[in-house]
């Protein structure tokens, strides 16, 4: 297989790990971390993005407008969250959806259930390809800025062809993590193919891209994201490109909009840094102030982070946060905007 990562631009990627080469990366200090927890989904057909269009809390435009991966979720009628997708783009009309490897099953009977009779085909493919993902495990939470968000993060358009020069293979995807910059790039590759084949001399590395997740306090999957019981913008998918306010409609699209428009997002998923070990703090485990009040839920937890369902102004006014007699931190992310929509953040 090509190595197919050449010429990086050093100052558009996290800490300038990835080296600029004559011929292929030099991986330095970056992990690469099979995603065996995601799987794949394939629609096709003349009608595919139409037929997207009106599922997604995203707009399919920004892919058929030359963008190579899209963060969106897909929600039931009442506005909450079934599946949360990463969106790729093969070539028109050819789109793959990422999701949860337990619930793949389940997204392909919902598609289905919406198909009707469009000329389009839904399978699943997990046996055909593996999805990885390329990071740096040591990110400076200096460099999170506020200007890095409004260049990179807020662009819909940006993709791995904006800072990568890659060689064409058409069996191979390589794009930047669409929900943030700092959670890396993320590679679709043939299930026979080798991830050291494309990026050299790098680090394998298990469960580590989840500890940077919760640092950054990022949801994924329907363990952290329960189906029915998460609401979009609760999940942050606004301050992750997830969700369009310009599109048409879509399935739970009246709530979802109405509360950016006139509610506040009082609750949202944050980081959690524990005094100790959290591997054994169980799931919805309460998380409560000096005074017993609960201002929240544990998310999950990974070492000593974690990420959790949190009363954004009542946690960050507390002066101690406890979860199940084990002291913990949180803190509004560097990546968050200054002022989210209608919302005032102390």
């Amino acid at each position: 297989m090509l190595h197919i990562l050449k010429h990086i631009n050093r100052r558009t990627l996290v800490s300038g790990t990835y080296l600029s080469g004559t011929s292929h990366v030099v991986a330095r200090h970056l992990h690469a971390e099979a995603q065996r927890h995601r799987s794949l989904v394939q629609i096709k057909g003349n009608e595919a993005a139409a037929f997207l269009q009106g599922l997604i809390t995203n707009d399919i435009n920004h892919l058929e407008e030359g963008g190579t991966s899209m963060y969106s979720l897909l929600l039931n009628t009442q506005g909450r969250v079934l599946f949360d997708t990463i969106l790729y783009r093969k070539h028109e009309g050819h789109f793959f959806l990422e999701c949860d490897s337990d619930k793949v099953n389940q997204l392909v009977r919902h598609l289905k259930m919406y198909k009707v009779r469009r000329k389009i085909d839904i399978e699943s493919i997990d046996d055909d390809y593996q999805i990885w993902c390329v990071f740096d495990p040591n990110l400076n939470f200096q460099e999170v800025t506020h200007m890095d968000l409004d260049t990179l993060y807020m662009n819909p358009k940006a993709d791995s062809k904006a800072f990568l020069q890659l060689k064409e293979d058409k069996d191979i995807i390589v794009t930047r993590d669409p929900r943030m910059k700092y959670l890396g790039h993320r590679l679709i590759i043939p299930a026979k193919g080798s991830i050291d084949e494309i990026v050299p001399n790098i680090q394998h590395s298990e469960e580590t891209f989840k500890v940077l997740r919760y640092r950054l306090g990022v949801g994924e999957g329907m363990v952290e994201l329960p189906t029915t019981k998460c609401l979009p913008l609760e999940a942050n998918c606004d301050y992750l490109h997830g969700v369009s306010f310009h599109k048409g409609c879509y399935i739970g699209q009246e709530l979802t909009a109405r509360t950016f428009h006139t509610g506040v997002v009082r609750k949202r998923y944050m980081p959690l840094v524990f005094s100790g070990d959290a591997n054994d703090i169980p799931f919805d485990a309460s998380i409560i102030n000096e005074k017993g009040k609960s201002l929240g839920k544990v998310r999950g937890s990974e070492s000593k982070y974690g990420i959790g369902l949190l009363r954004i102004k009542e946690c960050l006014d507390a002066h101690s946060l406890m979860v199940n007699d084990v002291p913990v931190q949180t803190f509004k992310p560097a990546w968050w905007p200054f002022e989210a929509s209608k919302e005032k953040i102390s």
